[in-house]
């Protein structure tokens, strides 16, 4: 992930947001208890998704095993105290087979992340995931 300049508080939670999912790390301390993440419809979850904390943590937990590396190049910043959207270009390649891709085929998609915070922590993020055809 390239680095941004500061923006705003919440800008700043966002991308650290991004950095942990980015490196698998625990997001519990970047999120609220009762945090909700909803997934837009997309070539892998074609119905979308609705997660709480743990599915969210369970996702990135997932994510470490399904991809041997994942990158996330900011394009875009913007927010205020509370609110922050990110476009962002994600990168992933995968550490097994995946459908008709191979290990080691590199995964792309153009994503606007949408986040809500509240106590200085997310309450709600939101994202559309637009995947290159795979």
């Amino acid at each position: 992930m390239n680095e941004a300049q500061h923006v705003s508080p919440a800008v700043d939670l966002a991308l650290a947001f991004v950095k942990t999912v980015q490196a698998g790390g625990d997001i519990q301390g970047l999120v609220t208890d009762d945090v909700e993440e909803e997934e837009l419809p997309n070539r892998i979850f074609a119905a979308g998704a609705r997660r709480d904390l743990p599915a969210m943590r369970a996702g990135v937990e997932r994510g470490k095993t399904i991809f041997a590396e994942q990158r996330y190049r900011v394009l875009r910043a913007f927010g205020d105290a509370t609110q922050a959207v990110l476009e962002l270009e994600w990168t992933g390649v995968l550490a097994m087979q995946l459908g008709s891709l191979a290990q080691g085929a590199t995964m792309r998609a153009a994503c606007a992340f949408f986040f809500d915070t509240r106590d200085g922590k997310i309450a709600r993020v939101r994202h559309y995931d637009a995947f290159d055809p795979f």
